[in-house]
């Protein structure tokens, strides 16, 4: 008599329950022995023959290496890059640093009436009318509060913007240019507004773009179109225009409508555009005029509004759960420019080579070209970035610690963590890319006793089929089954 199959569920009872079967150490110590066995059956796997791995486990108060596999080869990071920035942003800055921006009026009022500019100078806070920190007060909301505070009714003149306080380009020379204008590839300027990016919106029909425009608008950026008609199927890449600008549609578009988040090269634009319109529907008599400042009698400059973000902790906290790039970037250059260098990703990166190196740390598998993870030259060990977070959770910048920043794992590797109390236990940044799959993290999730990494390069199989496998080690490491 045959045997009905197991259903999927059972499958993955049984499989959970081999991988438990691995685990020797129940309520004890992780040892040398058993870490090594699953680091060495995952570093061994044949998915893994051609590629490039690097597993670096430690045990942190004892600040030793438990288990590794090719613990010092620098692979390529993805996005688990923002660890080193926001471990370098929290010793350096503390976390409870905020970015100040300062809006100024400059030019006289006489009643109810101003005549000359609203001047707003950048801080390169990247949170400034960000949709990820929705309680956080509108500058431009404090702006039109603060004017009425002051009995103003009618402006004269224009709203100004200096973003100088970081240097161009907004991006970074080590990314791919392909990247560039979509959103995730978005610049960092002196002054951001809107995650510096918004909606591009049109129809295409046979070629032709219809009804083109961004919303929220931004004024000045140009929409060119290259695309070719496609009956059924869609293929559209974009590039991105500083000089002109622009957003430029290439390949292929089928009859429909569109709306594609995209970069934006000029937020100082989409934020002027922003008050303007807040200003006039505020019931604000706006008239936008150029003004001689130099030939006003009694011109002077008034500070209006200081606008602070959030925490460097809670832009941490953010960045590293939705894994924001531009975020990061604008970390990456505070780091540099608020401890006296210029806000440059290449200074950013030398004074975080210099902070690791002062802590002892061997900084030479590091191969840091941004903050993000997003160029492919980053290459980092598995044994710095496990000896980084080490360091990080013995030493709490006041009180604070990286792993208390850090999202738990759940659904973030593979498909058997999430029927484990490892799902809740274990906080992780994960980073991913073409041939590219990283995790870093901590376990247990309060009170860590152990840091690791995990990076592959180059596998053979499917992306999920590795975080499956990748599942297993860890469930091998640090797993417990749990008693009914």
């Amino acid at each position: 008599m045959c045997e009905a199959p197991p259903t999927d569920t059972l499958m993955k009872k049984i499989l959970i329950s081999m991988v438990f079967a691995f685990v020797a150490m129940v309520g004890q110590a992780l040892t040398h022995e058993v870490a090594q066995k699953a680091v060495d059956a995952f570093g061994t796997d044949s998915a893994l023959t051609h590629g490039s791995v690097t597993v670096a486990v430690y045990d942190i108060d004892a600040d030793t290496l438990v288990a590794g596999f090719n613990p010092d080869m620098s692979c390529i990071t993805a996005s688990t890059m923002k660890t080193v920035t926001s471990s370098s942003a929290l010793c350096l800055l503390g976390p409870n640093f905020t970015f100040k921006t300062r809006v100024y009026l400059i030019g006289e009022q006489k009643g109810k009436k101003f005549k000359g500019n609203i001047h707003v100078v950048g801080a390169g806070d990247p949170t400034l009318g960000s949709v990820f920190f929705p309680d956080s007060s509108s500058i431009v909301m404090e702006i039109v509060n603060k004017l009425k505070e002051k009995g103003i009714e009618k402006i004269e003149g224009e709203i100004t913007v200096d973003s100088s306080m970081m240097p161009s380009p907004a991006s970074n020379g080590w990314w791919d240019v392909g990247d560039l204008a979509w959103s995730y590839g978005m610049g960092i300027h002196g002054f951001n507004f809107f995650d510096n990016r918004s909606n591009l919106k049109f129809t295409a029909k046979d070629g032709e773009i219809l009804n083109a425009c961004f919303e929220p608008a931004v004024p000045g950026v140009q929409i060119i179109n290259r695309l070719k008609s496609a009956k059924n199927e869609d293929d559209i890449d974009l590039r991105l225009e500083e000089a002109d600008p622009a957003i430029v549609l290439y390949g292929t578009a089928a009859n429909r409508d569109y709306n594609m988040r995209v970069a934006i090269p000029t937020p100082s634009a989409l934020f002027i555009d922003s008050l303007s319109r807040a200003l006039v529907a505020d019931g604000f008599k706006f008239k936008i005029k150029p003004v001689k400042l130099e030939k006003m009698k009694k011109a002077v400059k008034a500070d209006l509004v200081v606008h602070q973000s959030p925490t460097l902790a809670a832009i941490i906290t953010s960045l590293l759960d939705r894994s924001d790039n531009m975020f990061t970037e604008g970390v990456l250059r505070a780091v540099a420019y608020y401890t006296g260098h210029e806000a440059t990703a290449a200074a950013g990166v030398q004074v975080v080579d210099s902070l690791w190196r002062s802590k002892d740390i061997d900084t030479r598998a590091v191969f840091q070209r941004d903050g993000s993870g997003l160029a492919r030259a980053n290459k980092i060990s598995g044994r710095f970035f496990a000896q980084m977070l080490s360091y990080m959770a013995k030493h709490p910048v006041e009180g604070v610690t990286l792993s208390q920043l850090m999202p738990p794992v759940r659904k973030r590797i593979g498909k058997l963590i999430p029927q484990t109390p490892l799902a809740e236990n274990m906080v992780v940044k994960s980073g991913s890319m073409s041939a590219v799959q990283s995790f870093v993290g901590y376990f247990p999730a309060e009170r860590p006793k152990y840091a690791w990494a995990l990076i592959a390069n180059n596998w053979n199989g499917t992306r999920a089929d590795l975080r499956n496998k990748m599942d297993e080690m860890l469930i091998s490491l640090f797993g417990q089954p749990e008693i009914e």
